[in-house]
């Protein structure tokens, strides 16, 4: 696996795959005017931190008119912002209240982080863990090795299930159920491609099966390779995946095999630390 050519050309990953925005439904308890205020806000995303309701309409499909009254409401309440300077809206400081009472109460980060770090300054590797959302994957630790590490990696950084190391490690530690409903998913959302995206997914499979742990070699961001491993806990059956990754030309099969065995050690040392306990967050007495 040698290093890339200078004449090839760098393809950024499109980071918002794998984003479902659902804005209607025959579900009779289905309120489509909530997912249609919600669809909004997660149509913003990194390469897209500015939207106009022109913008946001062809995003979402919902008509423009719709678009400027749920635009308006959501700048009202604090989730959006509009920037007079460019006539465009952003995200505002609301959405962060939205995200904390998940963030707060998660264990398995606050319990990870530390053996990230270590991890990833002993290999120069990124060190990163994620759980699924939908066919996504979302950032809930990271832990840079690489000096030239990707900026964007940071708590709730999205990244499509299907084509990293990190989804597909969660794939493979799903229920035969979860399995059913995450192909039909992909049926709807990749309608052409999803027979060969399953091949690529049960080949995961059987690489989780014989190895424990993944690998992922440029399926989504083309120089780069990566190695996963799943890790379930709790009786919530949330589904999360600590992943190790660095460029193609240094990240050989060889090493992608010694780090999966290092991943694996790691999932057994983050649950010690859980079985012994770890302290939540304090907060002072008013």
């Amino acid at each position: 696996m040698g290093r890339p050519s200078r004449k090839d050309k760098v393809v950024v990953p499109d980071y918002s795959e794998g984003l479902q925005l659902k804005i209607e439904d025959d579900d009779p308890r289905f309120n489509s005017a909530l997912a249609r205020g919600l669809a909004i806000l997660r149509s913003f995303h990194i390469d897209q931190q500015f939207l106009a309701n022109a913008d946001i309409a062809e995003r979402t499909g919902i008509p423009k008119p719709t678009v400027s009254r749920l635009t308006y409401t959501l700048t009202q309440l604090g989730y959006l912002r509009y920037r007079e300077d460019i006539g465009k809206y952003e995200v505002a400081a609301g959405v962060v209240g939205l995200a904390y009472p998940y963030i707060a109460k998660q264990v398995v980060p606050s319990a990870a982080r530390p053996l990230m770090l270590k991890l990833a300054a002993e290999t120069n590797l990124n060190v990163g863990l994620g759980v699924v959302e939908g066919l996504s994957m979302l950032y809930l630790e990271y832990a840079p090795g690489d000096i030239k590490s990707n900026r964007r990696q940071r708590v709730g950084f999205r990244v499509p299930l299907v084509r990293t190391a990190m989804g597909r490690a969660c794939a493979s530690a799903m229920s035969p159920q979860q399995h059913k409903e995450l192909l039909e998913a992909m049926q709807h959302y990749y309608p052409k491609e999803w027979q060969s995206l399953w091949r690529e997914l049960e080949e995961s499979f059987e690489q989780y099966q014989k190895h424990g742990y993944v690998i992922s070699v440029g399926t989504f961001a083309k120089l780069t390779n990566t190695v996963a491993v799943p890790f379930i806990w709790g009786d919530s059956g949330t589904i999360m995946a600590f992943n190790a990754q660095g460029p193609a030309h240094l990240q050989t099969p060889a090493r992608m095999q010694r780090i999966g065995k290092k991943l694996l050690a790691l999932t057994d040392e983050v649950r010690e630390v859980l079985v012994r306990g770890v302290p939540g967050p304090q907060y002072p007495t008013i």
